[in-house]
């Protein structure tokens, strides 16, 4: 719980209000693919586990702390909530790692791709300067994956995914 907490508060300090997203419908971000399982395909699992490892392979790490099923996998998090709503929902997930691609709008990347791979997109500005590349349905929506950035290099270092609803 301490671990959302944090993450919350340095997730809403990095992202400014007056952002710029790059538009993705609902269903495009549902059509979204982790390792090539769609982001809806995960979502029904529930965060079971069986059924979360059958589409993503054998987890490194498990733990059912009664609020949240924290999931590691060889250069991903993913963490499902089971507080708030009446059945268990994708928080977050972080890419961190080339072990792992996603793919959004049909275009796969992954850490440590050029940024470029993504075509044209527009940056979000954060509160200590750095860009990163926002996708979401609307600039307030509580559902959005954010694409960071080397700002020297445009390399890719991270890939997250946040419902905050």
């Amino acid at each position: 719980m301490k671990q959302v907490v944090v993450l919350v508060f340095l997730l809403t300090s990095f992202i400014v209000k007056s952002q710029t997203v790059n538009t993705l419908s609902n269903s495009e971000i549902d059509n979204s693919k982790i390792n090539n399982v769609t982001l809806s395909d995960v979502k029904k699992t529930l965060g079971k586990q069986p059924k979360v490892e059958s589409l993503l392979g054998a987890s490194t790490s498990f733990e059912d702390n009664g609020f949240y099923y924290y999931y590691k996998f060889n250069g991903l998090k993913l963490d499902f909530s089971t507080a708030g709503k009446s059945k268990p929902y994708i928080e977050s997930f972080v890419v961190l790692t080339n072990e792992v691609n996603f793919t959004i709008k049909g275009i796969t990347i992954t850490v440590g791709d050029p940024i470029s791979k993504l075509g044209t997109v527009n940056f979000s500005k954060g509160r200590n300067g750095d860009k990163s590349i926002l996708f979401a349905e609307c600039e307030s929506c509580d559902v959005f994956i954010n694409i960071e950035f080397d700002q020297a290099t445009n390399i890719i270092t991270k890939i997250n995914y946040f419902d905050m609803s």
